[in-house]
């Protein structure tokens, strides 16, 4: 199984980090690092003398990325003398409004780059499978400047909290449907982190995000898109994560997608790698078909999406802090069991609503099988408010058991119809042997079932028909030790469908075992 089914298949939300190859495969134009100092770099100076300053850095000893830090400190100094000195203009900036706002002239500049992109045409379809998968994402990390990963959002309709830098590291959140900018946006000019000095400011604020980010890291996939892992700010968060991971090698690859595009490859090519520098394990994803890869991931479906997390988070967060500190909020029993006393086993297998709003509308009428799962398997009682309500909205000949109800609702106060219905239910029960001593049998089948010793035996006759089977476990059983029939029942109730338990012969039956408790 490849690291995308694999995900897949356990359904989790995993977080994407986004980077710049994203955003040149959608968008014509869309510069590198490289090629965006480049761009800046013609309009202050003789392109030719780029490369010039480059080499000079490199004969220095500096690495790419130092050496990139280093233009960008140089351009920063001269496109601000210039814009200041009259000798550049600058789109959407005027010198009056860059002085009195502080506004960085030439991160202004880089703005309107990456603002006037135009997306590249045949694209839609890959486009729209990106914002699906996207809007799956536990979260979204990115070193990308653009808008693109917002306006995903935007057109799925679905809401993204954007931290920009440090921004958001102290608030109160779910870290679900939260997109973080680490590198600054366009939306903030002054944000855009890409010089020496912006690195230096950005790093002890960098490792609150790191800690907030890590925290979640090891709870989720990790899928890398539009990467090489050139970042200093990437590599020293993976450096960090796979120096504490808990896990071993073959499940660290397990867990960490690097996605690589190799022009023209429509599989999907997945080999185990290991990043020496960082000592990090993870599996490496070679393709052109990132179609195929958003599809994949957007088929993640656990009944709500990530932002909706978010959301909902907010408002109760809101109603509880608000309401509840004028000792205003009243809880409401929708559920019989303590649910945080639940095994994930256990919960896997219930059907469970969290809602909260006005208590007058809070509230879920159980049907026939929830009752009588709930009477004979549950050790919490069902309240007797909704076991009078749900009586009440029964017809009074269906036959339903009450006995273990009958001290609680004597004990209760108001209300009265369904206290009475629940009444002459308990007086209609009284006579339910004698009502169904004629019930049919084959009689045929009489032999055989005489020769049987307990309910569960004569339940699994296969030359029998299965109304006769069970009548006759009704009319014996008194006769059948308990604890059969109590084994008996418990496995009906635990193996049939609830349209079989809700048949008549099976109520009858449950009727019969309650009337003997």
């Amino acid at each position: 199984m490849n690291f995308i089914e694999n995900i897949k298949e356990k359904n989790q939300f995993p977080i994407i980090f986004i980077g710049s190859g994203i955003t040149q495969r959608y968008f014509k134009d869309a510069p590198t690092w490289e090629g965006l100092l480049i761009r800046l770099w013609a309009y202050v100076y003789e392109e030719e003398d780029f490369y010039t300053y480059f080499h000079e850095l490199k004969q220095d000893g500096k690495g790419d990325f130092q050496i990139n830090l280093e233009l960008a400190k140089k351009l920063e100094k001269e496109i601000d003398r210039a814009f200041y000195r009259g000798e550049l203009e600058i789109s959407h900036l005027e010198i009056k409004t860059a002085h009195k706002e502080k506004i960085s002239p030439f991160r202004r500049l880089i703005a309107n780059i990456f603002s006037n992109l135009d997306q590249r045409e045949g694209m839609e379809e890959e486009i729209d499978a990106f914002a699906n998968m996207i809007i799956k994402a536990r979260f979204v990390i990115t070193t990308n400047y653009d808008c693109f990963i917002e306006t995903c959002y935007y057109n799925k309709g679905a809401e993204i909290g954007v931290n920009i830098g440090s921004v958001g590291l102290f608030k109160r959140t779910t870290s679900y449907g939260e997109l973080y900018k680490i590198h600054g946006s366009i939306g903030q000019i002054n944000s855009l982190c890409i010089t020496a000095s912006d690195y230096e400011k950005n790093e002890a604020k960098l490792a609150l995000v790191n800690a907030k980010i890590l925290s979640n890291l090891t709870e989720s996939p990790i899928l890398f898109l539009g990467y090489s892992l050139t970042d200093e700010n990437v590599r020293a968060l993976l450096e960090t994560y796979s120096e504490n991971f808990p896990f071993k090698i073959s499940e660290a690859a397990s867990r960490i997608g690097i996605v690589e595009w190799t022009a023209g490859e429509e599989r999907i090519l997945n080999f185990m790698a290991h990043d020496s520098t960082i000592n990090m394990h993870y599996t490496k994803i070679n393709t052109d078909n990132y179609l195929e890869i958003y599809k994949q991931v957007a088929m993640i479906d656990q009944g709500y999406l990530p932002s909706e997390i978010t959301k909902y988070e907010r408002a109760f967060r809101k109603i509880i802090e608000v309401k509840g500190a004028q000792e205003g909020l009243d809880t409401i029993l929708t559920s019989f069991e303590d649910l945080s006393k639940l095994t994930n086993k256990q919960i896997q297998s219930k059907n469970l609503v969290v809602a909260f709003g006005d208590n007058r509308y809070v509230y879920r009428m159980p049907n026939y099988t929830d009752y009588i799962k709930d009477y004979f398997l549950s050790t919490d009682e069902m309240p007797v408010e909704v076991v009078l309500k749900f009586l009440f909205s029964q017809p009074s000949s269906t036959p339903i058991p009450i006995k273990k109800y009958l001290k609680r609702v004597s004990n209760l106060q108001g209300l009265v119809k369904e206290r009475e219905a629940f009444d002459n239910r308990r007086i209609r029960q009284e006579g339910f042997w004698e009502r169904n001593k004629n019930i049919g049998i084959s009689k045929k089948d009489i032999p055989i079932f005489k020769c049987a010793t307990n309910p569960k035996s004569i339940y699994d006759l296969t030359e029998a028909r299965e109304f006769s089977k069970l009548n006759y476990i009704v009319l014996n059983m008194k006769s059948f030790s308990l604890y059969d029939v109590a084994s008996f029942i418990k496995e009906i109730l635990e193996t049939k469908s609830d349209e079989t338990i809700s048949k008549t012969e099976y109520r009858r039956l449950f009727m019969a075992y309650s009337l003997l408790l």
